[in-house]
């Protein structure tokens, strides 16, 4: 029945597009229109205030574009919508970011009724275009603790006045006001920000999606529903063309984007992301429905790479993104630091990527990507005798422990403890094989349980043990260890550690790499070992399978750049 659901959902759009532009121009469209997928949940989110997670990001990088942009190939830091930025010393511990913006970007928005993506206006018939106005009220409304976006924090650090506007209460009295914030629109096409606190990471962090325009008459007119496609504008590369909650979401080109080096004018007609697992994609690419499958089922590796044609089309390169396990660090019996040290140490990490992942991920002993800037490096945190990886009698030593400061006689006095994952046939094989390490080590009973994505997001602080996983941003450690487990940060562990938050605001702050990734090496250890909140598993490989008709790029960032993708059928 999905499939049958799906495909009446590309007939629709064929049947639109036959209405707008004629039988001809309506196939050629389609022809240059690529088929992927994008997981098997709904993406959670298109505002760019709320977003967290990796597919709704993906969708806001296709259809806005930040101030910067992080080149898809490099991850270098590269112009977007800001022509050129100025940065000024003020001679008093402040810095000034003075950003020029491109003239001439309007804002759009598709309609279904013409078939046709159309720029927006105003009630006189003005076009309206993006203007230093947009970003300053998309900063403010993200900053907003009003508005309760779990990213803000990363973009109100970098801001005089940020952190103690956004971290108020907002059920309180707020002392702190928008005014003290010390950004804004000089003109219509010059943005200026100021910080006190200048580091190498801020230009990509200001050209993050949170940081970027937002349409306030919109917002204001559909208010939540502002991201549904009757009401979405947009200015990017692409433009939302059709969101169908329950089967695919698709972008369409944008005719007015005019195209910048590393966003440039789309060669794509569209792109159609189906909402499906690892298991059916594979099946669908096999059967000519998808051109491109970015999440390859990992039990489906070794037939791939037996075969002579699907060897050819899949590609395996470094990830950038970890894997691993987060602790309710309130719910129990997961408040006990020593059980949680017998979970990490029963994890046979090794295991995990021979014989269930297979596709070359390497097995991590602590959290960070060893690829980022200033990123403690595997050799080192072993000289150093840091991390935590598979130790069977260290386990059951760790259990031992925790059963007695729990006042208990024996593991069977344990209830079942429940883990968490979001539904995904690569997650669900994953938790099987770490829930049977646990039952034969530990002799735990451990339950599993799956929730759609968004509900996933949601609920995952409730329960004792979650899967979870994390991509750079920008390619910098600060990203893995402040941005995530910082007490302001992302993290759903409820992890708070005074000690953890110098060594991350000291690295922060400190200009030498050396010293940064000794910092950062200290702060793993009381992560993954003293404190123990979380289990890492293991560090990603981006494996991909792609049609040889589609010509592309490939991501270091796990965000493609369609713009950058053509078809040659």
């Amino acid at each position: 029945m999905q499939r049958v659901i799906r495909t009446l959902g590309l007939v629709a759009m064929v049947a639109l597009l036959v209405v707008a532009l004629g039988v001809v121009s309506a196939q050629d469209m389609m022809d240059n229109v690529l088929r992927t997928e994008i997981g098997p949940s709904d993406v959670p989110t298109l505002d760019p205030a709320l977003a967290t997670d990796s597919s709704s990001i993906q969708m806001l990088n296709e259809t806005y574009i930040g101030l910067t942009m992080l080149d898809d190939e490099t991850a270098a830091t590269a112009p977007g919508i800001a022509e050129s930025w100025d940065v000024v010393d003020n001679g008093d511990g402040t810095t000034t970011y003075v950003f020029h913006l491109r003239e001439g970007i309007p804002w759009v928005k598709y309609n279904a009724d013409s078939g046709a993506v159309e720029e927006v206006v105003d009630a006189d018939g003005n076009v309206r275009y993006v203007t230093a106005h947009d970003l300053e009220y998309g900063w403010a409304r993200t900053l907003d603790p009003m508005t309760g976006g779990e990213y803000a924090y990363v973009l109100a650090y970098e801001i005089v006045g940020g952190a103690d506007y956004h971290f108020q209460d907002p059920e309180a009295e707020m002392t702190v006001t928008r005014d003290d914030v010390l950004f804004g629109a000089v003109d219509d096409y010059t943005f200026e920000v100021t910080t006190d606190f200048p580091k190498e990471t801020q230009l990509s962090i200001y050209g993050m999606w949170m940081a970027r325009p937002q349409p306030q008459w919109a917002i204001e007119e559909s208010g939540e529903l502002w991201i549904e496609p009757e009401n979405f504008v947009s200015y990017g590369p692409f433009a939302l063309w059709e969101w169908n909650h329950d089967e695919f979401i698709s972008i369409v080109k944008n005719p007015f984007w005019p195209g910048t080096d590393n966003n440039p004018v789309p060669q794509l007609d569209g792109v159609v992301f189906n909402f499906l697992d690892s298991v059916t994609a594979l099946a669908e690419y096999e059967a000519g429905n998808l051109d491109d499958v970015d999440d390859v089922d990992s039990a489906s590796i070794p037939r791939i790479e037996a075969d002579p044609t699907l060897s050819q089309e899949l590609v395996i390169e470094d990830g950038s993104c970890s894997y691993y396990y987060g602790f309710s660090l309130s719910v129990a019996p997961m408040d006990n630091v020593h059980l949680r040290r017998a979970f990490s140490y029963a994890v046979d990490r090794q295991q995990i990527v021979d014989e269930v992942t297979q596709g070359g991920q390497t097995p991590a002993t602590y959290f960070t990507l060893p690829s980022l800037n200033a990123a403690p490096q595997p050799d080192a945190m072993e000289d150093l005798g840091f991390g935590i990886g598979y130790d069977p009698d260290a386990a059951v030593e760790e259990l031992d422990i925790a059963l007695e400061d729990m006042g208990l006689g024996s593991v069977d006095e344990l209830p079942p403890i429940t883990l968490l994952y979001n539904t995904s046939e690569g997650h669900r094989r994953i938790a099987e094989a770490i829930r049977d390490q646990w039952s034969d080590l530990l002799g735990i009973e451990v339950q599993l349980t799956n929730q759609d994505f968004g509900v996933y997001l949601d609920q995952r602080a409730e329960f004792p043990v979650w899967r979870a996983g994390w991509c750079f941003d920008y390619p910098d450690a600060h990203n893995f260890l402040f941005d995530v487990f910082s007490t302001t940060g992302q993290s759903d562990t409820g992890y708070s550690s005074e000690a953890f938050d110098a060594l991350v605001e000291q690295a922060a702050a400190e200009t030498d790499t050396a010293r940064r990734q000794e910092l950062y090496a200290e702060a793993e250890q009381l992560l993954v070992y003293e404190d123990a909140a979380i289990i890492p598993i293991y560090w990603y490989s981006d494996l991909e399978l792609t049609k040889p008709y589609v010509e592309r790029t490939y991501a270091v960032d796990n965000a493609e750049q369609y713009e950058n993708w053509s078809l040659n059928r």
